[in-house]
């Protein structure tokens, strides 16, 4: 799937699970040591992702610097520009059922984030606040996330 997009706007998409990451688990105003966790776990076990370029992303970030990339997706006043155009790039080099499997994916790691910390009575329930429940609906919104693409991961 890499090589479906030159080497600048690879790089520019490996910015992408980052600003997913800042959306949701800062959504609340605090990001959790068990949401960096999760992340950091989603990195490690990319090699086994489904979705193909999920997994390559995810496994080339292995090897970057990520301090480089955080750096820049804390530049707030970047980032609704820099979400639509992730998603025109996208939307241009992928076929639509590509597009919606990654996207779902995406939208799966983002949703595992949440899941991370926090929530519930004595750990149980729901442990996604409602600040990242929005978070995720935007995401979903802004990159037009068709609800039966979510079936793969939740059938």
């Amino acid at each position: 799937m890499k090589e479906k997009f030159s080497p600048a706007e690879w790089e520019f998409l490996k910015l992408l699970p980052f600003q997913i990451f800042v959306m949701v688990a800062g959504a609340d105003s605090k990001i959790d040591k068990e949401e960096v966790e999760r992340l950091n776990e989603d990195l490690r076990t990319a090699p086994y992702y489904k979705d193909p370029l999920h997994r390559e992303l995810f496994v080339d970030l292995l090897t970057s610097d990520g301090n480089v990339l955080v750096k820049e997706v804390l530049d707030a006043s970047k980032f609704l520009d820099r979400m639509n155009q992730m998603k025109a790039l996208l939307k241009d080099r992928l076929t639509p059922d590509e597009y919606q499997r990654f996207v779902a994916s995406m939208f799966v790691c983002g949703l595992n984030i949440a899941r991370a910390s926090g929530g519930g009575f004595l750990g149980r329930g729901d442990k996604v606040s409602s600040e990242e429940k929005i978070a995720l609906s935007a995401f979903a919104a802004m990159f037009e996330l068709a609800p039966d693409s979510l079936s793969r991961f939740f059938a």
